[in-house]
């Protein structure tokens, strides 16, 4: 059963990009989310996740800003993600679950990680032409989004009808709230 540990974004985003890809005829195997570990090392045994449950109590919630769209290539259109956060998060993961080198970077890991939110990935029934008009639209209304504090990781799996599914919600340590004197 494969798994991916990543954060979800608001429901405002959330349902931003899902009405995008509703717009487009577009259907994908998971909700909007960003990878924060890919499933390199996430084994069905399941003796990783008390590992990674340690990293997050211990790890402070932060804030995420999803920056302007962008490709791989001519084939996933996505949201770039601005913030540092993710990246040091994604390397506790990495370092705790151990996958091998070949794991890391077949699933694009450590020095090749590239935070991001898949908007579209192109399909086989998806055309050039029909990809460059989901990216020019995307540039125009997914451009814009406010930060949003990250308050916890959510680890994915896959079901059985092969469509990745949020199946445990790890919160990260909360952030202090300061008292400011009038």
């Amino acid at each position: 059963m494969p798994f991916f540990i990543a954060v979800l974004p608001p429901p405002q985003v959330m349902n931003q990009i899902q009405s995008f890809r509703q717009k487009w005829d577009y259907t994908q195997t998971s909700p909007p989310h960003i990878t924060v570990k890919a499933s390199s090392g996430l084994t069905a045994t399941e003796d990783w996740v008390p590992k990674i449950e340690q990293i997050c109590r211990g790890f402070p919630a932060f804030e995420l800003k999803l920056g302007a769209p962008a490709t791989f290539g001519t084939s996933v259109l996505f949201n770039t993600v601005l913030c540092k956060e993710i990246i040091t998060l994604h390397l506790l993961f990495v370092d705790a679950i151990k996958p091998s080198l070949h794991e890391q970077k077949q699933h694009y890991e450590v020095t090749d990680f590239i935070p991001h939110l898949t908007i579209v990935q192109k399909n086989k029934q998806m055309t050039d032409d029909q990809f460059f008009n989901i990216k020019q639209d995307a540039e125009h209304t997914l451009d814009e989004f406010e930060p949003f504090i990250v308050p916890s990781v959510h680890i994915f799996s896959m079901n059985k009808s092969h469509t990745y599914t949020p199946v445990l919600e790890l919160p990260l340590r909360p952030l202090k709230k300061r008292n400011f004197l009038m």
